[in-house]
């Protein structure tokens, strides 16, 4: 039986909210360090020199950050999706194909969640890229449109594109390729 590759690439601009979990020892070298570097907690985290200064094996940029995230593509002019299946394009989508509200008949499967960020207490990460989001890739003997899942988030007006599911199995980036064009460090409600 022959497998062939199916990839999907997800291109435009990537919107990624990043609330921040780490022990109280580790947010007491966090401290240390931003005291030498005189500056608050909140603006050494997204400085890169930080993490060299901070002289962490296991945490040397700020993607080594643990936490919990809301991440996916945005919805906005610069947004695409092309499937590819044995090396052809298939399909080339905007998010807005996926958001079928005013058919009568669904044109793809497309599971969307509706959430309000209500954000509780902690320090977060906001982040924005543009360029190659992720390339998703799969082997599959037969590919069939039916059987791929969108899943889209609103939260607060806005419309991501959070992930995608394949037979029920939820496709992991294989390739990355993006610039950022946004960071920000904010806190809420928490002592620093």
């Amino acid at each position: 039986m022959v497998t062939n590759k199916l990839k999907i690439n997800i291109l435009g601009e990537a919107w990624i909210l990043k609330q921040l979990v780490f022990s109280n020892e580790l947010l007491h070298a966090f401290k240390e360090v931003a005291a030498r570097m005189k500056q608050p907690l909140t603006e050494v985290l997204i400085d890169p020199f930080f993490y060299h200064y901070l002289k962490n094996k296991t945490i040397q940029s700020i993607d080594d950050l643990q936490g919990n995230s809301i991440e996916g593509l945005i919805n906005s002019h610069k947004n695409q999706i092309e499937i590819w299946y044995k090396n052809k394009k298939v399909k080339k989508l905007k998010i807005n194909d996926l958001n079928e509200e005013l058919l009568l008949f669904p044109l793809y499967n497309t599971t969307i969640k509706k959430t309000n960020l209500n954000l509780e207490k902690g320090i977060y990460i906001e982040q924005k890229e543009i360029g190659l989001i992720g390339s998703f890739e799969i082997n599959t003997d037969n590919f069939n449109i039916d059987n791929l899942e969108f899943h889209l988030l609103q939260a607060n007006e806005q419309t991501i594109l959070e992930k995608l599911v394949y037979k029920n199995q939820v496709l992991a980036c294989k390739k990355k390729d993006s610039l950022i064009t946004f960071q920000n460090c904010f806190k809420i409600n928490c002592p620093t």
